[in-house]
C-alpha cells in the first residue's frame, strides 16, 4: 500500500466518523424542531385568541360607554366590529382544544358571551337611541346587569389564556430537559468519535513518520561526516522508495569523496555555473588584479575568455574607471559601489551604447585572507533612458513655459501699476494673489531646470580647492538674518583646522543654504539650529542639525525624491531642494542622508572628498562619474 492510500484511508475514517455525528446530530435537531412546533400548534394558537377576546370584549364595553353617551351609531358599529373579532377568536379557539379542562371553558365562554349578547342588544333598545342623563335606568341597567357580565365573560377569558400559558410553560420546560439529555449524549457520541480519530491520527502519523525520522537521522550522519550510513528501507510506498534513492545519492556521493579531484570539480563547477548564470557582466580577479574568469556578459565588452585570462585589469578594461574600482577595492579591502545619476558608465556593446553601474566587492578565503575582487557591471539602461526622457520632457516643459509665465507676469505688474486705470481694493487682492503665484510657478520652473542640469551633466561642478570654514560661514551669513526674525539660534561648529575639500563653491553653498531654509521653516520660535562639520576617513562631513517637529519615519526613505513633501510642514517649497542637493553632493563624489525622530528635530549630513585624496583624484572637473564607497552611512 502506498503513502497515498494510507492517508485517503486515515480521512476516509475522519469522514465517515463527521458523517455519522451530523447525522445524529441533524435527528435529535429535527425531533427538537417537532416539539417547538407541536408547543406552537397546541398552546400559542390558542394563548393569542385569548388575548384577541379580551381585547374586543373591552372594546365591546367602550361601545356601551359610547352609547351612553349618545353616541348610538359610533357605539352599534364599534359592536359590529369587534363582535365579529371576538367571535373569529373563539372559534380558533373552540378548534384548538388540547389541554384537560379547556372544553369547560370554552363552553362557559360560550354561554357567556351569548348571554352577554343578548343584554347588550336589550341596553341599546332600552336607551331607544337618546341621550340617557347620569342616574337613568339605562345607567342602573348598565351598571347592574351588563358590567358583571363582562366581567365574567373576561375572567373566562383570562382563565383560558393562563391554562395555555402553563401548558406552554410545562412542554418548554420538559423541551428543556430532552435537549438538556440529547445535547449530553450527542457530547458524549462526539467525544468518542474524537477520541477514536486522535488514536488514529496518532497511529497514521506514527506510520508515516517514523522512516522519515529514520531517514532524518541518517542524513544528519552523513551530514557530519559519516558516508557509510545508510538508510533502512522498511516500506515499499513513497517514503520507502525516497529511502532507496537517498542510499543511491549517498552512495554517489561517497565516489565522489574519494577523490580530491571531485571535489575541486564540484566546487569549480558550482563556481562557474553561479557566475555563468548572471545576466550582468561579471569580471573576478586575483589578488593582484589579473583576470581569472569572465562570464558570458562580460566577454560581450572585454572580449573571450580565453584572451583575457592571466591579463590585468588595466590591460582588459576599456574604461579605466574599471580598472581603478577594482585596484581600489584590493587596497582599500571595502566594497565600492555607484549610486546616482552622475557615476553611470557607458560603454558600447554590440555597436549600442549601454548604461551600467559598478558595484565590485573583495572576496575572501575562510581564514580572511583576500582572494581578490568581483566585479559587476550592472545594466541600467532603461533606467538611464527613462530618466533622461523625464529630464528632458521637465527641461522642454519648463523652457516652454518659462515664455507665457514672464508674459503673464508682466500683464499682473502692470494691471498693478495703474496702467489699464484704477483698480478696486478686491482687484489688487486678485492680482497681487496671481502675481504670487506666478512667482512660485517661477521658481518652481526655475528648480526644475537647474535640477535637469545637473542631471543631464550640463552643470557638471567646478571642482577647486575650497576652505570648509568659509565655506559654511558664507553660506550661513546670508540666512543668520532669517533665523533671527523667527527668533531661531543660529550656531556653527566647524573648527578652522579642517582639510581643504574639493567642491564648487556655489553649488555646496546653495545646499547648505537649501538645508538651512528648511532647517528654518520647520523649526518653531525659541529653537535651535547647529551646523557642525568634522573630517571622517578622507571626507569632510557636514551636517545641520536642528529642534524642529521632525520627520515621520515612512517619509525619511523618499525625503530626496522629487517632490515629495511632509503632510502637515509649512509651505513654502515644492519638494525639489532636497532632490537638487542630492544630485549636487553625489556629483561631488560624497553622500547625503538624514535622521530624525518625531519631535526632537532633524539632520541632515552631506559628505565632501578631502582635496588631494584619491577620493577626490576620481573627480575631474566637469566629469559625471563618481565612485562611492558602499558602506559609508554617517550618522550624527
Amino acid at each position: 500500500m502506498n503513502l497515498r492510500s494510507k492517508l485517503l484511508i486515515g480521512y476516509a475514517i475522519f469522514v465517515a466518523a463527521l458523517v455519522v455525528l451530523g447525522g445524529w446530530s441533524a435527528w435529535y435537531l429535527h425531533e427538537m424542531g417537532g416539539v417547538s412546533q407541536r408547543i406552537i400548534s397546541n398552546n400559542y394558537d390558542s394563548v393569542v385568541a385569548a388575548q384577541d377576546m379580551k381585547e374586543s370584549l373591552e372594546r365591546q364595553d367602550s361601545a356601551a360607554l359610547f352609547a351612553l353617551l349618545g353616541q348610538r351609531e359610533r357605539a352599534v358599529k364599534q359592536l359590529r366590529e369587534h363582535r365579529e373579532r371576538f367571535d373569529h377568536a373563539f372559534d380558533k379557539a373552540a378548534n384548538n382544544i388540547t389541554e384537560p379542562g379547556e372544553t369547560e371553558i370554552i363552553e362557559a365562554i360560550r354561554r357567556d358571551r351569548n348571554a352577554y349578547y343578548r343584554l347588550f342588544n336589550e341596553f341599546l333598545d332600552h336607551l331607544g337611541g337618546t341621550e340617557a342623563a347620569p342616574g337613568s335606568d339605562a345607567n342602573a341597567f348598565y351598571f347592574q346587569q351588563l358590567e358583571p357580565l363582562f366581567n365574567q365573560l373576561r375572567a373566562r377569558c383570562d382563565a383560558l389564556l393562563r391554562l395555555n400559558q402553563e401548558a406552554m410553560l410545562a412542554k418548554s420546560e420538559a423541551a428543556g430537559r430532552v435537549a438538556r439529555r440529547w445535547f449530553m449524549t450527542t457530547l458524549a457520541v462526539a467525544g468518542s468519535l474524537v477520541i477514536a480519530g486522535l488514536g488514529l491520527a496518532v497511529f497514521l502519523s506514527n506510520l508515516i513518520v517514523r522512516p522519515l525520522r529514520q531517514l532524518t537521522a541518517t542524513t544528519a550522519r552523513i551530514a557530519g561526516g559519516d558516508l557509510d550510513a545508510k538508510a533502512e528501507v522498511t516500506s515499499r510506498d513513497e517514503v520507502g522508495i525516497l529511502a532507496a534513492e537517498f542510499n543511491r545519492m549517498a552512495e554517489r556521493i561517497r565516489q565522489l569523496r574519494r577523490t580530491d579531484l571531485g571535489q575541486i570539480m564540484v566546487a569549480q563547477q558550482m563556481t562557474e555555473a553561479a557566475i555563468d548564470s548572471l545576466y550582468d557582466p561579471v569580471l573576478v580577479t586575483d589578488a593582484d588584479g589579473r583576470v581569472i574568469k569572465l562570464n558570458p556578459a562580460a566577454e560581450e565588452i572585454f572580449g573571450p575568455e580565453g584572451v583575457s585570462l592571466g591579463r590585468h585589469v588595466r590591460e582588459v578594461a576599456r574604461d579605466s574607471q574599471i580598472a581603478v574600482a577594482v585596484l581600489e577595492v584590493l587596497s582599500s579591502r571595502r566594497a565600492l559601489a555607484g549610486e546616482g545619476a552622475a557615476s553611470m558608465l557607458s560603454l558600447d556593446v554590440d555597436g549600442a551604447a549601454r548604461a551600467f553601474r559598478l558595484r565590485t566587492t573583495p572576496m575572501y578565503d575562510a581564514e580572511g585572507r583576500l582572494l581578490g575582487a568581483v566585479l559587476l557591471l550592472e545594466d541600467i539602461t532603461h533606467l538611464r533612458e527613462i530618466d533622461r526622457l523625464k529630464s528632458e520632457f521637465i527641461a522642454t516643459a519648463s523652457h516652454e513655459l518659462r515664455t507665457p509665465l514672464t508674459s503673464v507676469q508682466m500683464g499682473v505688474h502692470l494691471l498693478l501699476e495703474g496702467v489699464a486705470g484704477e483698480l478696486t481694493d478686491k482687484q489688487q487682492e486678485v492680482l497681487q494673489a496671481c502675481r504670487e503665484d506666478c512667482e512660485r510657478l517661477d521658481r518652481l520652473m526655475r528648480a526644475l531646470l537647474d535640477l535637469s542640469r545637473i542631471e543631464s551633466g550640463e552643470s557638471a561642478p567646478q571642482l577647486a580647492p575650497v576652505r570648509v570654514k568659509e565655506l559654511i560661514d558664507t553660506a550661513a551669513d546670508s540666512l543668520r538674518v532669517q533665523a533671527e526674525v523667527k527668533g531661531v539660534n543660529l550656531k556653527i561648529n566647524a573648527p578652522p583646522d579642517l582639510p581643504t575639500v574639493c567642491a564648487d563653491r556655489a553649488q555646496i553653498e546653495r545646499v547648505i543654504d537649501n538645508l538651512i531654509s528648511n532647517a528654518v521653516r520647520h523649526t518653531d520660535r525659541g529653537g535651535e539650529i547647529q551646523i557642525n562639520a568634522a573630517p571622517r576617513d578622507g571626507y569632510v562631513a557636514i551636517s545641520v542639525t536642528d529642534t524642529g517637529r521632525g520627520i515621520p519615519r515612512e517619509y525619511l526613505p523618499r525625503i530626496f525624491e522629487k517632490f515629495v513633501q511632509v503632510p502637515s510642514a509649512p509651505a513654502g517649497g515644492a519638494g525639489l531642494g532636497l532632490a537638487i542637493s542630492k544630485s549636487i553632493i553625489e556629483a561631488h563624489g560624497g553622500q547625503i542622508s538624514v535622521q530624525s525622530d518625531m519631535g526632537h528635530g532633524t539632520t541632515f549630513t552631506f559628505t565632501l572628498p578631502v582635496a588631494g585624496s584619491s577620493l577626490a583624484d576620481q573627480q575631474e572637473p566637469g566629469s559625471e562619474r563618481v565612485y562611492e564607497q558602499a558602506d559609508f552611512n554617517y550618522r550624527r
